[in-house]
């Protein structure tokens, strides 16, 4: 047997040492990793739209002019005297 095939050898059986003493804890490790990494992602996206929230709640408690459109267009009303006229987007126009 030469040397480089000792050496190869012997790289194998220390790997396979490592494996069984530390692949469990290894992959438990990247495992939680990878799960810490997609949580923060998520964190992350929440706190914006948490932002988003609350710049909707500060516009929605001072600026009147905001809530009358958003209840006109959702709910489609109109004060005393005014006409809906509704505009629908998927119907084609002929």
């Amino acid at each position: 047997m030469n040397e480089r095939s000792g050496r190869t050898r012997q790289f194998v059986v220390i790997g396979a040492i490592g494996l069984c003493l530390f692949g469990p804890g290894a992959y438990q490790c990247i495992r939680l990793s990878l799960v810490q990494r997609r949580l923060e992602r998520t964190l992350a996206e929440l706190a914006v739209r948490h932002e988003q929230l609350l710049q909707e709640q500060a516009r929605l408690q001072s600026d009147p002019t905001y809530v009358e459109g958003l209840i006109r267009s959702t709910f489609k009303v109109a004060k005393p005297g005014e006409y809906v006229i509704p505009l629908d987007s998927t119907r084609s126009q002929e």
